[in-house]
């Protein structure tokens, strides 16, 4: 196709859901030749040389999303491995395309079709494909030297490397050198990427753009309507002690705080508004959740300013606590602010965290590699984690020892009270261990009680002075939890990093806004329906959603539905975890810091080899059960015959099995085949066989249980 008629065919199809970018003042004369703006009297050989067409050199086109389209693109862009480092080295090439959404690589085979498992794969972001919003720094290579660029800047000049540092730990270069028209193509490239990675306004994010149909997601409460705060209360031992109050309708008590939330009963909503003035953000008293024995946990934030007059207003607000408790105990306020870390804290802990957990070469890797143990520790992050850790602790003896009512306090009520209240309710209440327990807990102390999502994870320019990654640290905790308690969460540590890089694709109305206030003032502005994170069918399929559930917990459960169904009865799990909080019992979550270094990953082991183990013992019981319930003449109890396991019972007896090596990042960046600068040819060589291969010689493997044995067993067991 001319490349005239190329671009003017686009320019027609892109018409509908294309915003112009280029009229925003602040980034008007960056020089980006967006598709639909270019100009048909623009000379033919520039237009050639600027967008060269894909299907020339045998490369696809990118999958884009609806509403998405191309802004710049370049031919012949080389691609480094990872460690590679900045100065040079091997890699792949490709088309590198910048589209309003993201950073995408096309090489030859990157629609080539996999009989076995590659990996992860996400329907709305490539492997090869890096999120706009995911981009935490641009870095511009010269002569060997890394200059960073400031977001929203441009380039007038050819630039010969880009090294782009995400917020998901990874580290990607490109050249520019073998370019065909280098000096052009660069500086588009790197001007599209400088300012829609940094867009000025919320608008600007590609989220808004997002032309899909979206049904309305009904699977989770999302707590934005009374009845579902009445639905939580259901399960409170004394219900009649508390009420659901709708008094920030319109939000007009607090813009933190959601519409609706839970107070004593005896709280007035005239009493709450009364009090909120004296507050930080005006964020009065709510409640979280009440113990089996009818404690409670509260939160609130600080007072404004200590008067006699704002503390006997407090005063006031803790009276009613104390009468929702069965002895009319006071309540215990804990300040976490004095134990905990601040959010400066914290995001200056993540950066020396991403330092020693992103080497840009191998020189480098073995260079940190000497001092690892002490960088680590001088980082601080796993203390703020323990510190954490300790606090929800320390709250739990306090509810269920001492047999006091809580009440969480910091200065915004919107960061670390979301991380202690959370993680006593995990502690303590089984149902929030399980899948959707856990997204409901999320979404009522996260989501719709105002965490600061767009603030802390820093989707627009000149928003570093309120950055931090609070929620990651949070999910950390839980991880240091699951390593304690491996049976015990329905989840496992791929959804925990799986659900962490959700936060940066910046498309889900989940982690797009500081507040349900902003959440809907945006949405009623722009007149678009965003989709929510939790509806993870649109972003995974069956195989990918396999991997979040957990083996050990699937087969504990099973074993409890088979009891109750054949008339055993067994000791109910206790219902609380006595977590360990002390240093040593705190470890570096592997997973998800160190998955795009291929040096610090282990080769056919790790926690991935321990978690295929564990889904073949698991899918072989629930197998063994089936057979057994057929013998006997039991009805078999309804449940999947795989238990949505990852490499079930099914999977083992014939079904299609993962293939391809892997790593301790599996299922992220898994394959040991890809090569690493610098390695020599014996690391290189280190693979490991198919995992198909691996699970073929596992013991339990090998197992063919005959039918005739199956009978001679139930025969002794009948003796």
């Amino acid at each position: 196709m001319n490349p005239v008629h190329y671009l003017l065919e686009k320019k027609k199809r892109n018409r509908t859901s294309f915003k112009s970018y280029v009229d925003d003042p602040s980034i008007a004369s960056i020089g980006i030749a967006a598709t639909s703006n270019l100009s048909q009297t623009q000379p033919q050989e520039q237009i050639e040389e600027l967008y060269e067409p894909i299907g020339s050199t045998g490369i696809p086109d990118p999958k884009l999303l609806p509403g998405e389209i191309e802004i710049a693109k370049a031919h012949c862009v080389l691609r480094f491995n990872p460690l590679a480092g900045h100065a040079g080295g091997s890699g792949s090439t490709g088309v590198l395309v910048i589209t309003n959404f993201k950073v995408s690589f096309m090489t030859a085979g990157s629609t080539e079709q996999h009989a076995t498992y590659q990996g992860q794969q996400n329907n709305l972001v490539g492997n090869d494909d890096i999120a706009l919003t995911n981009v935490e720094s641009v870095f511009q290579v010269t002569g060997g030297k890394l200059r960073r660029l400031a977001p929203g800047s441009s380039v007038y000049s050819s630039v010969e490397a880009i090294q782009l540092h995400c917020k998901d730990f990874r580290i990607v270069t490109f050249s520019f050198k073998l370019c065909r028209n280098k000096e052009n193509q660069s500086r588009a490239i790197v001007n599209t990427i400088l300012h829609y990675a940094f867009p000025a306004r919320v608008a600007l994010l590609f989220g808004f753009d997002f032309r899909k149909r979206i049904a309305p997601f009904t699977s989770l409460p999302l707590y934005r309507v009374a009845t579902d705060w009445s639905k939580e209360l259901a399960n409170v031992p004394t219900k009649v002690k508390w009420r659901v109050a709708s008094c920030n309708e319109a939000f007009r008590i607090s813009e933190s705080l959601p519409a609706h939330f839970v107070v004593p009963a005896t709280v007035s909503d005239d009493l709450l508004r009364c009090v909120a003035a004296n507050f930080n953000q005006k964020r009065v008293l709510v409640w979280s959740w009440t113990s089996a024995k009818d404690i409670s946990l509260l939160r609130m934030s600080t007072l404004q300013v200590e008067t006699p007059e704002s503390e006997s207003q407090l005063n006031s607000i803790l009276r009613e606590v104390r009468s929702t408790h069965p002895k009319n105990k006071r309540a215990q306020v804990h300040e976490l602010h004095r134990c905990c870390p601040t959010v400066r804290e914290i995001q200056d802990s993540y950066y020396k965290l991403r330092e020693l957990c992103m080497p840009e070469s191998v020189k480098q890797f073995w260079s940190q590699d000497e001092r690892w143990l002490s960088n680590l520790e001088a980082s601080q992050w796993l203390t703020y984690v323990r510190q954490c850790l300790k606090a929800a602790v320390h709250v739990c003896d306090v509810i269920i020892s001492k047999q006091l009512s809580v009440v969480l306090q910091e200065p915004g009520d919107r960061d670390l009270n979301c991380i202690v209240s959370c993680l006593v309710q995990l502690l303590q209440e089984p149902r929030f261990r399980s899948l959707h327990g856990f997204q409901c807990l999320i979404q009522r102390e996260w989501v719709v009680m105002g965490h600061p999502f767009f603030s802390r994870l820093c989707h627009l320019r000149n928003m570093d002075e309120r950055k931090g990654p609070v929620f990651l640290l949070f999910l950390d905790c839980v991880w240091q939890l699951t390593q304690q308690f491996p049976a015990a969460f329905e989840f496992t540590e791929t959804y925990l990093t799986t659900l962490w890089d959700s936060t940066h694709l910046g498309l889900f109305e989940t982690f797009l806004f500081d507040s349900e206030a902003d959440r809907q003032r945006a949405l009623r502005e722009q007149q678009v329906k965003l989709m929510c994170v939790w509806d993870w069918p649109r972003q995974f399929g069956r195989e990918d959603l396999s991997l979040f559930r957990n083996p050990l917990y699937v087969a504990r459960r099973e074993m409890e539905v088979a009891a109750a169904a054949g008339g055993t009865r067994q000791a109910a799990p206790a219902g609380g975890l006595d977590a360990s909080a002390s240093a040593a019992s705190v470890r570096l979550w592997r997973q998800c810091y160190l998955r795009w270094v291929p040096l610090a990953n282990i080769v056919g082991g790790g926690a991935p080899s321990s978690y295929l183990q564990q889904c073949i013992l698991a899918g072989e019981a629930i197998h063994l059960r089936d057979q057994l319930d057929v013998l006997t003449q039991v009805a078999p109890v309804a449940r999947r015959q795989d238990a949505d396991l990852f490499f079930g019972c099914a999977q083992q007896h014939g079904d299609s099995s993962p293939g391809a090596g892997f790593t301790s990042a599996f299922p992220f960046n898994s394959s040991v085949a890809m090569s690493v600068s610098g390695m020599s040819d014996r690391q290189v060589a280190l693979s490991t066989p198919p995992l198909s291969a691996f699970v073929k010689h596992s013991s339990l493997a090998n197992i063919e249980l005959l039918e005739d044995d199956l009978q001679d067993c139930v025969a002794d067991m009948r003796l």
